[in-house]
C-alpha cells in the first residue's frame, strides 16, 4: 500500500484495535453476574489505559514505518495527549469503584490492602510522578537528560505494576 493516508489511517486503527483488545478478552471471559455496570466500566477504564500505556512505548520508539505517515512533531504531541487521557483513565478507575462499592475504600489502607491494591498504589503513583515532572519539568528546574532518564524508568515501573495488579 502505497497511499499515505490510507497508511496513515490503518496505523490508527491498529492502536484502536490493540485498546481494544482487552475489552473482547473481557467478553470471552465474562466477569462474575453480581457486578454492576458501574463496576464493569471502572475495570474496562482500567484496562484500556493500561493497554494505552503499552502503546506509548511504541509511539515513542521511532519506528520507521509508523514515523514516516505523521513526523516525529505529530507522533509525540499524540504521545502527550494519548497518555493524559490514559492517565485520567487510571484515576478514574478507582474512582468510580469508591462511589460504587464505598467498602472498596479500605484498599487505600496499604497497611491492610492486598497486594494486588499496593501495586495499583504504587503504579498510579509512578504514573503521578511521571506526569507531573513532564508537565512542569522546566518550572521544577529538572535537567533534559535527567528527567528522560526517570520518565523512562517509571514509565516501566507504571507499566509494570499495572499489570501486575491486573
Amino acid at each position: 500500500m502505497h497511499n499515505p493516508i490510507a497508511v496513515a489511517t490503518l496505523w490508527i486503527l491498529a492502536y484502536l484495535a490493540i485498546c481494544l483488545v482487552p475489552l473482547v478478552v473481557a467478553l470471552l471471559y465474562p466477569a462474575p453476574s453480581q457486578r454492576g455496570f458501574w463496576t464493569e466500566f471502572s475495570v474496562a477504564l482500567g484496562f484500556i489505559a493500561l493497554a494505552m500505556m503499552v502503546l506509548q512505548f511504541v509511539l515513542t520508539a521511532r519506528v520507521n514505518r509508523i514515523e514516516s505517515s505523521y513526523g516525529i512533531d505529530i507522533l509525540l504531541l499524540f504521545h502527550r495527549y494519548s497518555s493524559m487521557a490514559a492517565f485520567l483513565m487510571v484515576l478514574m478507575h478507582p474512582v468510580i469503584l469508591f462511589i460504587v462499592e464505598p467498602d472498596t475504600r479500605q484498599l487505600l489502607n496499604l497497611a491492610t490492602a492486598p497486594w494486588r491494591a499496593r501495586l495499583a498504589v504504587m503504579g498510579t503513583l509512578a504514573f503521578l510522578i511521571m506526569v507531573v515532572t513532564t508537565i512542569w519539568r522546566k518550572p521544577l528546574k529538572i535537567p533534559y537528560e535527567p528527567w528522560r532518564a526517570a520518565h523512562s524508568i517509571l514509565a516501566v515501573v507504571a507499566v509494570g505494576l499495572g499489570f501486575a495488579h491486573a
